[in-house]
């Protein structure tokens, strides 16, 4: 490994930075450069004192820098007084030498155009990436605008989507109204589906309540019933009950209940009797009215 490296990461071969024709500039800065170099917040803040160096005061913010212009500069090339032929009719030594500082001159001239010619060119290099910056960065913010008038967002949000909606978009107050009376319809159909059930029950306790023994009077009458009057019958219910009992397979009892069920479901009944919505049609007079057309049709045909 070569000497002085590691200032170059301690690795050879690698050339040191090149160092610059000229020092100041040859132009003034653009108008993205100065507004880059004013968005450097440099300097010395507010309410602190100035240093003093060699009893001057400093200025609080870093001056702008000062150019120079490669034709300022080569104005400022020292060429010799003496033309070639002139140079030529002196002697030897003296004519080197004059000819060694005209040579010199020329070749800092050539060397400053040169060096004019490169920036130039990067100069426009940098322009063109400028404006293509600019075209992307007004492209996005259009692009932005139309999603925003939109309201439509797709693929991802981006942070500022995000600052200037939220997480969630907000109900507007046509859709806050519409929101509280779709809660209130269901709020509604839950109650009535609860107080259909609820008439159900009670129309279901209703049929069943025929069968049941409320009164001394109905007690005795069906003791007698069942142990004098329909004792051949009583007799036979229980010997058919203990036969079905004593067989194993109780298909045809599984057979009965689906079909009770089946038919109930088909005519709207209860156990053979008339259920809930026959009870509405004939209450609400529907069911009148379908008897009457149905006549009526009846007559025409």
């Amino acid at each position: 490994m070569g000497r002085n490296v590691l200032k170059y990461g301690g690795k050879s071969g690698i050339l040191p930075k090149v160092r610059p024709i000229f020092r100041k500039p040859i132009r003034p800065p653009t108008e993205y450069e100065q507004a880059k170099e004013d968005s450097i917040e440099t300097g010395y803040a507010e309410g602190i004192p100035l240093p003093k160096i060699n009893g001057k005061e400093v200025s609080r913010k870093q001056p702008p820098k000062k150019y120079v212009t490669v034709e300022q500069r080569i104005n400022q090339i020292k060429f010799p007084e003496l033309t070639l032929k002139q140079m030529n009719e002196l002697p030897a030594e003296e004519r080197d030498a004059y000819k060694r500082q005209y040579y010199r001159a020329q070749f800092l001239k050539e060397a400053y155009l040169q060096e004019e010619k490169r920036l130039n060119r990067i100069d426009e290099l940098k322009e063109k990436v400028h404006q293509q910056n600019l075209e992307r960065q007004a492209r996005l913010q259009q692009e932005e605008k139309l999603e925003h008038q939109n309201k439509t967002i797709e693929g991802l949000p981006t942070m500022q989507a995000l600052l200037d909606k939220g997480m969630m978009r907000r109900r507007t107050k046509e859709e806050i109204e519409l929101l509280k009376e779709q809660r209130n319809l269901n709020r509604k159909l839950k109650e009535l589906q609860d107080k259909e059930n609820q008439a159900q029950k009670v129309l279901e306790l209703y049929h069943a309540a025929a069968n049941f023994i409320t009164t001394e009077e109905q007690l005795e009458e069906a003791i007698h019933r069942a142990f004098e009057v329909d004792v051949g019958v009583f007799e036979g219910n229980h010997t058919t009950i203990e036969a079905k009992l004593e067989n194993r397979s109780l298909g045809y009892l599984t057979a009965e209940a689906n079909e009770q069920k089946i038919k109930d479901a088909v005519l709207g009944e209860i156990d053979g009797k008339p259920g809930l919505q026959q009870v509405k049609e004939l209450l609400s007079g529907e069911r009148e009215k379908v008897k009457r057309q149905a006549q009526l049709n009846l007559k025409n045909n």
